[in-house]
């Protein structure tokens, strides 16, 4: 059935002054308005967010969220085409090497992206009527000089991406996915099952000293809050020990997290649920594992995970949380379990789907179209080197030189 909007949640005091109207080919018209906030379009945008062609992270609340980041400048463009809302772009403004670069809201913790389309402009859209959203976008008044979409799923549901008529990238990181049926055994019977298992009773096993286990599921305010501030803390000591910078630790990050996860700030209904290994019997409470899961629309995600290998480190406490969470994604009738962005082995060994991601880098000034070329070529770097088993290698040996060398000169040495 196709989506129907109308222009109730736009608010006209908000709206900058909208662009001309550009007719396409077919006698279409689109006109972009441009607002400030994302609260001045909630209800149109929680109107089109329920097309199962979009993904969690450009629902409301995903970018709400992200949007209270401080000193973040934020813009939300509502292209309407015959009168009627037809794309919805969430956009913060950021500032790199002397460029206005548009982003959508949150991109650097998101792990697959779209913009928001009717059901109409789907089903009209071709390489025409995306030039013509281009040139619409470029006479805005949007504030940046170039337009970053990244981690562009290359479908809309059962639909093109309709931004990949125009030119892209393919972005440095792949996902992961394990499709999922009603049946476990089916699923499992994907990935080697008789393996699966085996690690499974072994990592039961090797916990049944400590006291044993439970899996937990985050269900109030309080274990929610201490689950992410542990894993905050785990996840800062492994990404020291990778020599990576701790994402999590830049300003807002946190606040963030927790506000997607908190009961209080959803309505009892937490964009992040989160789950956890826990230690029982004298050792009641300690956590092992973690990681937080959004679904839509049956496509669960993992947007994190951390583990406490000081504890137990052979007893693979994060495939076990994997394989528990994974068995009730699939008897709870979910379609699709989602590692994310990050081409890791243990990713590669729970999934036999693995899809390529795109990125689009429209200038929207003369100065973006040299900053275009620029920052699309930079991902083709870092994607060379990632895919090249040698040069990612050096990288990794480089980034812990450079960790061990901050380190002060006594911990250097042990």
């Amino acid at each position: 059935m196709a989506q129907a909007h109308d222009l109730a949640g736009l608010s006209p005091r908000a709206a900058e002054r909208p662009a001309p109207a550009r007719a396409t080919t077919r006698g279409e018209k689109l006109v972009v308005r441009v607002f400030r906030k994302p609260a001045e379009v909630e209800t149109l945008w929680r109107g089109m967010e329920r097309g199962h062609q979009v993904p969690v992270h450009q629902t409301f609340d995903w970018c709400a969220a992200w949007a209270e980041m401080p000193g973040i400048e934020t813009r939300v463009a509502v292209i309407e085409m015959d009168g009627q809302p037809a794309i919805l772009l969430p956009l913060e403004i950021v500032r790199t090497a002397g460029l206005r670069v548009a982003r959508l809201i949150g991109t650097r913790h998101s792990n697959a992206n779209s913009p928001l389309y009717s059901d109409a402009f789907l089903a009209a859209a071709d390489a025409g009527l995306v030039a013509e959203l281009a040139a619409a976008l470029g006479t805005a008044g949007i504030g940046a000089d170039t337009l970053v979409v990244d981690k562009l799923r290359p479908t809309c549901g059962d639909q093109p991406q309709p931004l990949l008529t125009l030119p892209h990238v393919v972005s440095q990181n792949p996902t992961f996915q394990l499709p999922l049926f009603p049946s476990f055994e089916a699923t499992l019977a994907q990935i080697n099952a008789k393996r699966r298992r085996k690690k499974f009773r072994v990592s039961q096993r090797r916990l049944e000293p400590l006291g044993g286990y439970r899996h937990e599921i985050a269900g109030d305010e309080a274990t929610v809050q201490a689950y992410l501030t542990e894993f905050f803390r785990q996840k800062a000591i492994r990404l020291s020990a990778q020599g990576l910078p701790d994402v999590f630790s830049e300003p807002g990050v946190q606040q963030a997290f927790r506000r997607l996860a908190s009961f209080d700030a959803n309505g009892g209904r937490p964009v992040l649920e989160m789950h956890a290994i826990v230690l029982s019997g004298e050792n009641e409470g300690e956590i092992l594992a973690l990681a937080g899961l959004t679904e839509k629309d049956g496509h669960v995600t993992c947007q994190f995970g951390s583990i406490d290998e000081a504890k137990t480190p052979d007893a693979s406490v994060g495939e076990l949380l994997f394989y528990l969470m994974i068995e009730r994604a699939a008897l709870s009738g979910k379609t699709v379990f989602d590692f994310g962005v990050g081409d890791q082995q243990y990713k590669r060994s729970w999934c036999p789907v693995m899809t390529e991601h795109h990125d689009v880098f429209l200038p929207l000034t003369a100065k973006g179209r040299l900053g275009a070329l620029a920052l699309a070529s930079v991902v083709r770097l870092k994607r060379f080197v990632k895919t090249s088993p040698t040069l990612h290698a050096a990288a990794a040996r480089l980034r812990k030189l450079g960790v061990k060398a901050k380190r002060p000169a006594a911990e250097a040495d042990d």
